[in-house]
């Protein structure tokens, strides 16, 4: 159930303009109060005896909860209630009733009524002894109070609850307003969702339209190739050729399949030996693994992403050589893999935006990304795997541990 109080659903300038008019028309004093009796708006056409009273903090206190309990009263009845406040003044309210949910009253009134409160001085002063107020002043405000006739309260009521009504209208338009200004902010942003959706299908399909060369067809010519390079004796021609054709064969597989490390390492081998043979002795690569830790199971491509980006963002734009180091070890029942590289490393800045919703990064990395191997191994093993450590320092080179259960 929607929560919402006067003022939140009427403007307060608005109530004052609609209160102030009310009080030109009838000159009686008015004001607009929510559920608690607390005034939303200024006070309009006041009697200087209510202003007096007022001004005294026990005596606003006797006020608003005077306030408080006709508009209730009102509230229960449905339509306006003709009481008498504290201190013996006819006062009138008119309930503001917004989907059965009283918010407030409007409050009039602050005379007297002719042939009924001709004697009612003495009442009136025992009523407001107590208060810390000039008596005698009190009394001189008494004196200039308003006489008027049963009618004309009666009139004022019913006019008062045409403004009632006008405010209860006002506040259904607004929490309208509100609602559909609320379902049209969800309408677009589904409607982004659904751009943003399309866009990529249509990115998807474009590169699966890119991607359907018959793989056998490659395989073959790739076997082709290689047997062409023996027969020229092209020994690092027919290496690396058969390294690309093992290649493809293995970025072919299933990406939620799960392969050895041992399975995933021999890729990462036939990787480093097509750059090898494209920076010739540039690239050092150093691999240490424990005993037993070649038959964990780990979700295929997660390694070589990492070593890609070694080369591509930490070696390509230097001059001089890099050092890769890969080693597997256990903690516990979980194993790391640790890969470190020598180049230029990371600022804080990207090494932040690498786990961001926004990519960063393209060009000549595989198109996974490191932030799409830690999603892979995490939607496999849980929380607590994929990629648990970054540290790289600028100049110095950058090390990755990923994380994977024993």
């Amino acid at each position: 159930m929607t929560v919402f109080a006067l003022r939140n659903i009427v403007n307060v300038e608005t109530l004052q303009e609609i209160q102030d008019r009310f009080a030109e028309a009838t000159g009686l004093a008015v004001v607009i109060a929510d559920e608690q009796g607390i005034p939303v708006t200024v006070p309009s056409n006041f009697t200087n005896f209510c202003s007096y009273i007022r001004s005294s903090e026990e005596g606003l206190r006797r006020c608003m909860l005077s306030d408080e309990r006709v508009g209730i009263m009102a509230a229960k009845r449905g339509k306006p209630a003709i009481h008498r406040c504290h201190s013996g003044l006819v006062d009138l309210a008119a309930p503001i009733i917004l989907n059965d949910k009283y918010l407030g009253a409007v409050l009039c009134g602050q005379v007297l009524i002719e042939d009924q409160d001709k004697d009612r001085l003495e009442q009136i002063r025992r009523n407001t002894r107590n208060l810390l107020v000039d008596q005698e002043l009190l009394h001189q405000y008494f004196g200039q109070i308003e006489f008027t006739g049963q009618k004309r309260v009666e009139a004022a009521a019913e006019m008062l609850y045409l403004v009632a009504n006008y405010i209860v209208k006002m506040g259904a338009t607004h929490l309208a307003r509100e609602e559909l200004d609320e379902k049209n902010q969800k309408l677009m942003e589904e409607l982004q969702i659904r751009a943003q959706l399309e866009k990529t299908l249509q990115e998807t399909q474009l590169r699966v339209l890119q991607s359907q060369i018959n793989p056998h067809f490659l395989f073959n010519t790739l076997n082709t190739i290689s047997r062409l390079a023996y027969l020229e004796n092209a020994e690092q021609t027919q290496s690396v050729t058969y390294s690309l054709a093992k290649i493809l064969r293995y970025s072919l597989r299933n990406i939620d399949q799960l392969v050895t490390l041992k399975e995933e390492l021999e890729h990462v081998t036939n990787y480093l030996n097509i750059q090898q043979s494209r920076f010739r002795d540039r690239i050092q690569y150093e691999q240490t693994l424990e005993l037993d830790v070649e038959s964990v199971k780990i979700p295929i491509l997660c390694i070589q992403p990492i070593i890609e980006n070694a080369i591509v963002h930490g070696f390509e734009p230097q001059e001089g050589s890099v050092k890769l180091t890969l080693r597997a070890f256990t903690i516990g029942h979980k194993v790391v893999i640790e890969i470190s590289d020598n180049g230029i490393g990371m600022s804080e800045e990207n090494l932040v935006s690498i786990f961001s919703e926004k990519e960063t990064r393209g060009g000549h990395t595989t198109g996974i990304g490191i932030k799409n191997v830690h999603k892979r191994i995490q939607h496999c093993f849980g929380p607590d795997y994929g990629i648990t450590a970054i540290n790289s320092e600028m100049g110095a080179g950058t090390t990755v541990q990923i994380t994977i259960p024993l």
